[in-house]
């Protein structure tokens, strides 16, 4: 621990030591520059050797592949003098297809002061930019991942506007040691806009990422080190710390702007991230909205619904409609009561089985009192990540249900 407090000092110096001089500003597609996510940005915007959510779409697209559900992701910040910057993000891993995303940048400032070369006013006008990412990722081995964005790209200037289309393309590496090496090359097709007379074309750009994961993923370091063409190296580190069950995780980070720092909030489906950060004009603030949403589902269907152990109809089964982005490596399906006390478990190491039959006993194989169970099945994939199915419920009737035949007795 302690020689891992010393090498994050060396590295923070070091990237101090890069980004002293690397503070340019007026680029081309300057601001898609800037990060996407307030838990990205929390971390200095080190996040190309990570890129384990939605924003990944923005900093290495090859890192989708590390979703395991469907997300959406929202991120606003006010900068200044009336200024917005926003991002909006969507991802949906399939079965075998790969991992879609689409992110929408946007840069907005209005009511800017419009002067001649008298400097006299001539009125008010606004610098609108937006920047659609359509992003695509797939796994070539188990542990090296590969994706691309397609982005198009548009400026309104006062009365100017144009439309640019450019591409960006990711490696992302993980390894058995929790750690993950990530490669971004950005704008390999620059877009191209012109507003007036003059052509801009955005500048290529190599990104290079490090994340290390440690004691048992509740702590994270990432670096990156970054250079764009014509310009001078840049360094950014980061940090994430878990704590309360992983609901809240702490962060900070250095780049080129200064210090970064926030946290994040999970509870379930749902997380909300804060980050600020300071720059030469003053700190900013950046929030984010995430939401977390089933695209692999579990479903039980017991049937019957309702049933006796020493009746007619004696057992239910329960019918299993698994779909898993990733190979399983085991389940368990479990029988709980009222009290969510565990009555009856199966469970395996091989694919889920189409359905499971209960003949209403208990571990001991004992018939278990008259009542209603629930039904919740768990499944575990080769990377570790538990899913649960919505709990059914079963009923267990302790007797047959008593059956009068109407009978005609002759005089």
């Amino acid at each position: 621990m302690k020689q891992g407090i010393i090498l994050l000092f060396i590295m923070t110096v070091w990237c101090a030591a890069c980004n002293a001089e690397s503070k340019y500003y007026g680029l081309p597609g300057e601001y898609l520059g800037w990060g996407a996510g307030a838990r990205a940005m929390g971390m200095g915007r080190a996040f190309c050797g990570l890129s384990d959510d939605l924003s990944a779409i923005y900093f290495n697209p090859a890192g989708l592949t590390q979703l395991r559900s469907g997300q959406m992701t929202a991120m606003t910040s006010n900068l200044f003098e009336g200024t917005f910057y926003n991002f909006l993000g969507f991802g949906h891993p399939t079965q075998r297809a790969g991992v879609l995303g689409l992110g929408v940048v946007l840069l907005h400032s209005g009511k800017l002061e419009e002067t001649n070369i008298r400097q006299e006013t001539l009125g008010e006008f606004k610098d609108s930019r937006q920047c659609i990412l359509v992003s695509y990722a797939r796994r070539a081995f188990p542990k090296i991942s590969y994706g691309a964005n397609l982005k198009l790209v548009s400026q309104q200037l006062s009365s100017y506007q144009d439309t640019g289309i450019g591409m960006d393309g990711g490696l992302l590496l993980t390894t058995y040691e929790n750690l993950s090496f990530g490669l971004t090359l950005k704008n390999i097709v620059p877009p191209i806009l012109r507003l007036k007379n003059d052509d801009e074309k955005f500048p290529f750009s190599i990104h290079t990422g490090l994340g290390a994961r440690m004691l048992d993923n509740n702590l994270i370091f990432s670096l990156d080190v970054n250079k764009t063409l014509g310009q001078s190296l840049q360094a950014q580190i980061g940090g994430e710390y878990l704590i309360q069950k992983r609901t809240i995780a702490l962060r900070i980070g250095v780049d080129n702007s200064g210090l970064n720092a926030g946290f994040g909030i999970k509870r379930g489906k749902y997380g909300v991230d804060y980050a600020f950060g300071t720059q030469d004009i003053g700190t900013s603030h950046r929030v984010s909205l995430t939401w977390l949403f089933d695209t692999f589902g579990i479903q039980l269907t017991p049937e019957p619904a309702a049933f006796s152990p020493t009746g007619k109809i004696n057992q239910t089964k329960i019918k299993v409609q698994a779909r898993q982005l990733e190979k399983i490596k085991g389940w368990s399906l479990t029988i709980r009561d009222k009290r969510d006390n565990t009555i009856r478990s199966f469970e395996g190491n091989d694919d889920v089985p189409a359905a499971v039959v209960w003949d209403g006993r208990n571990n001991r194989g004992e018939i278990v009192p008259e009542g209603e169970y629930l039904c919740v099945l768990e499944i575990m994939d080769k990377s570790g990540d538990i899913f649960k199915s919505v709990p059914e419920s079963v009923f267990v009737a302790s007797a047959a249900p008593e059956i009068t035949v109407p009978m005609e007795i002759g005089e």
